[in-house]
């Protein structure tokens, strides 16, 4: 099997540089390559005031729908970014959820169904959409054919669904309902694609994909995916951004969700992914999909244009003299 030519590794001063020349705007995922948990990852701020001292925009980009943008911003703040990081910079599963739904002419003062944490809720309220179901309490009783939350509101124009911490047969029951509601006609939008993440104590836990495979499987219904590496996602990101997409850049830890983001979207001209091994994926298992191919579906969506060991690596080259 042939595929694509192997990553560039940026390694010296005048490879980091080629990279940066050769784009205006960056996507930046969040955990992995900004910060590790709760812990700034070095040289990320230099970074960012590189980047603005060169011209070059930039934007947030994560699968995680838990927490609205406002608490991304807090994030940044707490863990010492000192440039102000614009809202509309910062692109959440459920604010894409939200830019759907305006794809979609659904309009602000809609009812949204919601299976999923409250990030997804905080978002619609922001955005003046009315959430039903999410965190309603009467979702955490027992399974009860009697539960109010059965009978259906029929102003209710689409349905979300995502993660939750708290997935159980009421909630899943009573989100069926709707998407079998009108001969399956209400919008389905699940808010990514990811099978797991990794929890504390070295834990695998079902994320969001999983749950939208559930409520799919059991509507017999496909779902509009509006997060990486879903091209949707990148539609409602260049539009809202005005980012011209042959001069931007994904730069991720995951190899089947940040790089496969950029290489389906084809940022770049098919050159806008850069991997840094400072998250998820270190460099055996980058090395493992370069040298079996075959043991891997779609291999060439997973192999980045670029890599590095990190964001810290990266502006040490940058900053660094001749």
């Amino acid at each position: 099997m042939t595929i694509k030519a192997n990553p560039i590794y940026i390694s010296s001063k005048k490879e980091a540089e080629t990279f940066i020349s050769k784009f205006d705007n960056f996507l930046l995922d969040c955990d992995g390559v900004i910060w590790l948990a709760e812990n700034l990852i070095k040289g990320v701020p230099q970074f960012l005031d590189y980047l603005i001292e060169n011209n070059k925009q930039f934007a947030f980009v994560t699968n995680n729908s838990s927490k609205s943008r406002d608490s991304y911003i807090e994030k940044f703040k707490n863990l010492g970014i000192k440039i102000q990081i614009p809202k509309n910079r910062i692109y959440t599963t459920s604010f894409s959820a939200v830019l759907e739904l305006k794809t979609l002419n659904i309009h602000p003062g809609s009812k949204i169904w919601v299976l999923g944490d409250e990030g997804i809720e905080d978002e619609l309220k922001d955005q003046g959409y009315i959430p039903l179901g999410g965190s309603n309490s009467l979702l955490d009783k027992s399974f009860d054919p009697e539960n109010p939350l059965f009978t259906i509101d029929d102003e209710v124009k689409a349905i979300i669904v995502g993660s939750t911490n708290e997935f159980n047969f009421m909630r899943i029951s009573t989100t069926l309902q709707y998407l079998m509601f009108k001969n399956k006609s209400l919008p389905f939008i699940g808010i990514n694609s990811d099978r797991f993440y990794n929890g504390p104590n070295n834990l695998f836990l079902p994320a969001a994909g999983s749950i939208c495979e559930i409520a799919s499987y059991s509507s017999n219904r496909k779902y509009i995916n509006v997060g990486k590496p879903s091209s949707v996602f990148a539609r409602e990101i260049l539009r809202d951004t005005g980012f011209n997409k042959h001069k931007t850049v994904m730069i991720g830890d995951t190899m089947s969700s940040d790089i496969r983001f950029g290489n389906y979207s084809h940022l770049g001209d098919g050159q806008g992914t850069l991997l840094v091994l400072s998250g998820v994926t270190k460099f055996d298992h980058l090395k493992t999909v370069l040298d079996n191919p075959n043991q891997f579906d779609d291999v060439e969506s997973l192999i980045p244009r670029f890599y590095t060991d990190s964001l810290t690596k990266l502006i040490t080259l940058l900053t660094e003299t001749e």
